[in-house]
């Protein structure tokens, strides 16, 4: 491993408010050329550009993937194209960072990690909450025992966005509160208890398909069991449990971007008397450290990050799918 990661040109595909969250953070990651922006609209491209540090605004996504000082593309468009883009990045030569989710189902998905193989580039989902301190180190306390066996996790996120005719709610760009928000509380329970057995969901589901509401049972061996809400219409307590025969941890709100857990362990009088906190201060909007993850990978010429391969974000979607696929739906216009 190198000591620090070499000079890489970015491309951000996308001048939306993740995109603007995620340039600001690239300022703080050693190596980070910000070298152009591309968006459907110019003029957005341009302030954007001149607001972010980047060199220039590029006229096409053409031109994006034929600039020689282009080394990695970040995307951050409608769900509908990332898997167009991506794997078209890819095959122009580039590395992709692809926002959550990778693809809308488990095709696009291992579609994406073919082109990235084929290629020999690497290609990754920004999912930031698995890089970020905290998570980490809840991972790794529930590893060792702190909560004896992981039984059970509950994680929601709920929160109204946007009026009903903007972009996250267009069934055209394939806007979804299942990927959108359920995203990450599958991928945590995965991440803590794995691949489930057996799945049971439901929805409110508008009459173009887009769905706004969802709830899901996730059943494992043993008994083990995840119980998961998302909405865009309404707040569900945005905060995560992960619960265990020694113990529970619950992950301060916003879960997915977090900077404590509580950890509640021991007899009856510890868990309830003498609970601990963790504090993991973020560094600007939280995605630093998935961001420095990313520039090691490429200075170490790694294809795929050990901390969140495609492997996993396929898996995770495979149990969207199987969400979608298997929910009961109310209907409302």
């Amino acid at each position: 491993m190198t000591d620090r990661p070499a000079a890489f040109g970015w491309a951000f595909v996308g001048a939306g408010t993740v995109s603007h969250s995620v340039a600001a953070d690239l300022s703080h990651v050693d190596g980070a050329r910000r070298v152009g922006v591309w968006s459907r609209d110019s003029g957005k491209a341009r302030s954007f550009a001149s607001m972010h540090h980047f060199e220039r605004a590029f006229d096409s996504i053409e031109d994006v993937l034929a600039a020689p000082d282009v080394n990695i593309v970040y995307i951050a468009t409608p769900h509908a194209t990332h898997a167009r883009l991506a794997i078209a990045s890819l095959d122009a030569g580039k590395h992709v960072l692809v926002e959550k989710p990778l693809g809308v189902n488990a095709d696009e998905a291992r579609a994406i990690a073919s082109a990235a193989e084929a290629n020999g580039r690497f290609a990754m989902e920004a999912m930031w909450m698995k890089f970020a301190p905290a998570y980490i180190a809840l991972l790794e306390e529930a590893g060792e025992g702190t909560l004896g066996d992981v039984r059970g996790v509950r994680a929601a996120f709920g929160l109204p966005f946007g009026p009903p005719g903007s972009e996250r709610w267009s069934s055209e760009l394939r806007s979804s509160t299942l990927l959108d928000q359920a995203i990450y509380a599958v991928t945590l329970a995965r991440d803590f208890l794995g691949e489930p057995l057996r799945v049971t969901s439901g929805a409110t589901v508008r009459s173009d398909d887009v769905d706004l509401t969802v709830h899901a049972t996730l059943e494992y061996d043993g008994g083990r069991f995840a119980q998961l809400a998302a909405s865009m219409v309404t707040y569900l307590e945005p905060t995560a449990a992960v619960s265990g025969t020694n113990g529970w941890a619950t992950f301060a709100p916003p879960f997915w971007a977090t900077e404590q857990y509580r950890i509640h362990s021991g007899d009856l009088g510890e868990a309830f008397g003498e609970p601990a906190d963790r504090t993991f201060p973020q560094q600007g909007f939280g995605y630093v450290p998935m961001l420095r993850a990313v520039h090691q990978a490429l200075s170490d010429g790694t294809v795929q990050h050990p901390r969140h391969p495609l492997s996993d974000s396929t898996a995770v979607l495979e149990t969207l799918d199987a969400i979608r696929s298997g929910w009961s739906v109310t209907a409302t216009t």
